[in-house]
Formats: structure tokens, sequence, C-alpha cells
């Protein structure tokens, strides 16, 4: 390429040329921004802007060699999002979460039909789960310093002062390569409580030794260990990932956790 063609402007040939550009939606960030470190372009950052969804992300949403890996929906979000400063990689879940659903909606529309047993009678039911109508789950508590993703609770049982962070998408990507790993080796890990206990716990008293952590967990009291999951799942930011519904047999009430099956990105009508 010479020089005089790197210095030539891109032209966007769907606005230029087919009068069609491609609109851009504006995302609240549940957490506000304020866990994010002070050098990255989305600490302190009420919003993030995407464009929608179009073929492109499709392709990278039905790819064999993304979905193998595990990042198709991680990569399909980065292709969306307007700021190429910002890496989703570094993001919690709850802010992912926030953007995957907008992107989604950009897409295909707030319509996403699940199917769920009644609780109360076992009629099937066919519900359409209105994604624009979801709640954001804003950060309510404030980290243990502005621009660290850190946060403090004091064990009941124990007593003992834990210091835990939101898993980001890379933290989640290295507990998987773990497992991968274990399971080369022949090691098999289904203990998914004091897992994920590890994997956001970074402090304990002060001690930060991972293998002494990993001791500490395995000899917690259950007490403690489900008062900080519990803990932990109600201050975490997101989106509200629930839906209530009245069943279309006994008119009982119900609600349920909104599955992300294939219809949410690969919707059959």
């Amino acid at each position: 390429m010479s020089n005089n063609d790197s210095v030539i402007p891109r032209q966007n040939v769907s606005k230029d040329v087919f009068g069609w550009d491609v609109p851009v939606e504006t995302v609240p960030l549940p957490s506000r921004g304020v866990i994010y470190n002070p050098d990255s372009t989305i600490y302190n950052r009420e919003t993030i802007q995407i464009k929608a969804m179009t073929a492109l992300q499709e392709d990278i949403l039905s790819s064999a060699a993304y979905i193998r890996e595990g990042t198709s929906i991680s990569r399909a979000i980065q292709s969306c999002i307007t700021d190429d400063s910002v890496d989703v990689m570094n993001m919690i879940a709850g802010d992912r979460n926030a953007l995957m659903v907008s992107m989604r909606i950009t897409g295909y529309g707030s319509d996403y039909p699940v199917t769920h047993i009644c609780q109360n009678c076992g009629r099937k039911n066919d519900v359409n789960v209105k994604l624009s109508e979801l709640g954001i789950k804003r950060l309510e508590a404030e980290p243990v310093e502005q621009g660290k993703n850190l946060f403090a609770y004091s064990l009941p049982v124990t007593g003992k002062k834990v210091l835990f962070k939101f898993l980001t998408a890379n933290d989640e990507r290295e507990e998987e390569v773990k497992r991968e790993r274990l399971q080369n080796a022949g090691i098999v890990r289904e203990n998914s409580v004091t897992s994920f206990l590890e994997s956001m716990i970074v402090s304990i008293d002060g001690v930060n030794d991972k293998n002494k952590i990993h001791h500490f967990i395995k000899n917690m009291p259950a007490k403690d260990s489900r008062s900080l999951r519990l803990y932990v799942k109600k201050l975490e930011p997101g989106i509200d990932m629930n839906w209530k519904y009245d069943c279309s047999s006994c008119r009982a009430n119900n609600g349920f956790g909104i599955p992300i099956t294939t219809e949410f990105f690969w919707p059959s009508t």
C-alpha cells in the first residue's frame, strides 16, 4: 500500500451507495463503570454505544471455531461496540449481559419465546418474554476503593473479612483453561461451589496466598459459604433475567430465570 492509499478515508458503502447506515444504540452499564481501572476507557462510564446486530454478528455467532473456544458471544458483542478501545473481555458478566441483551433486541426484536412448565399444574406454557422490559440491576454498594473490582464481606460464623471480585470474561476463560488442563491430566473437578469461591475470593483476613485460601475454603462452614454466595448474587450488577407469567391453564403465577437457548440468537421465526 502506498502512502497516498493509507490516508484515503474508508468509504461507508452502506451509507454512501445504498443510503443505509447501521443504527446505534446507547446501553446503560449496570456497574456504572466504577469498578474498572482508572486507566480503562470504561472507568466511570454510565453507558456504551453499540451498533445494531447485522449478518456479520450472525457469522461470528455461528462460527464453529469460536463456539469450540467458547468466545462466540463475546466476539459478537465486541464487534458491535462502537468504541474500539473497549475490551469486552475485561468487563464483568453483568455489563456484558446488558450489551448482549441489547444486541439481541437490535437484531431480532424484543420478543423471545420460551417454554416453561407450570409449577402448579404441570402444564407446558409457551411464554413470550419481552427482553426490552427486563430491569437493570444497578451496582448499589461501593467498592473498597474507586477504580477497583474489589468488595468486602464479613463471614457470619468465622468472622473473617473476605475481599472478593466480580468475574470478568478473562477470569472465566482462565477458569475454563484450568478445568481443561485438569481434565487432560485425568482430574475431573465437579466441586463447583469451592471452584467458584476460589475464583472470586481475592483475600481472607489479609491473606492472599491462593493455596492458603484454597485450604480455608475447603474447611469453610457451610453457613459462611452460603452467606457469601448469596451476598455476591445480591450485590452483582446486571440485567434482571427473571420473568413472571400466569399459567394458561390454571392461571397460577409462575416465575423463572430466563434461559439462553438457541432461540436467543437463532430465532426460528
